[in-house]
């Protein structure tokens, strides 16, 4: 069996999802804080785990000395569960001691060992995301760079333009 990741679509605008479940757009599952399944070998959400993780440490600096116009700060990791792995957006995380320690900003819909508002413990190498937002935009958020790939290019910019996101390298 391949296995496929979940993924929240929704909470701070971002989620990590493929295949519209029951025919909706990336942009109404963000409204509604739902997930979708996305194959575990799939390219494009793996090259935005490289890339998120390549510029983690720039993004952990940043918020140790942030800009005044910055606002949203979180990461994204994923919680396994049996045989899933559902990725949650972690808010208002904080770094003690090498690890980063946050609240889980999504409901869960396919693992059942935490809750959304959980505040949790984690590591830097548990890391597959990151994203704040600055004067309107959303800088980072590669997962959901990746998720819009796979929709019509009508909802891809209709998702970018209300996230202020720019996949644009």
């Amino acid at each position: 069996m391949r296995g496929s990741f979940w993924v929240v679509a929704g909470s701070l605008a971002a989620f990590s999802a493929y295949a519209p479940a029951a025919g909706q757009t990336l942009l109404e599952k963000s409204r509604s804080d739902q997930i979708a399944s996305v194959p575990k070998d799939d390219s494009d959400m793996e090259s935005a785990f490289r890339k998120a993780r390549a510029t983690l440490k720039e993004f952990l600096a940043l918020v140790v000395a942030p800009r005044p116009s910055i606002t949203n700060y979180a990461v994204k990791i994923g919680i396994p569960d049996r045989e899933n792995v559902e990725y949650f957006w972690i808010s208002r995380f904080v770094q003690i001691d090498g690890l980063l320690i946050g609240k889980i900003d999504n409901t869960p819909r396919s693992v059942k060992n935490v809750r959304k508002g959980e505040r949790i413990s984690f590591k830097e190498s548990d890391v597959v995301d990151w994203l704040y937002r600055e004067n309107g935009k959303m800088i980072g958020d590669y997962t959901a760079c990746a998720l819009i790939k796979k929709e019509p290019k009508e909802h891809a910019e209709a998702f970018k333009k209300q996230h202020g996101l720019n996949c644009d390298p």
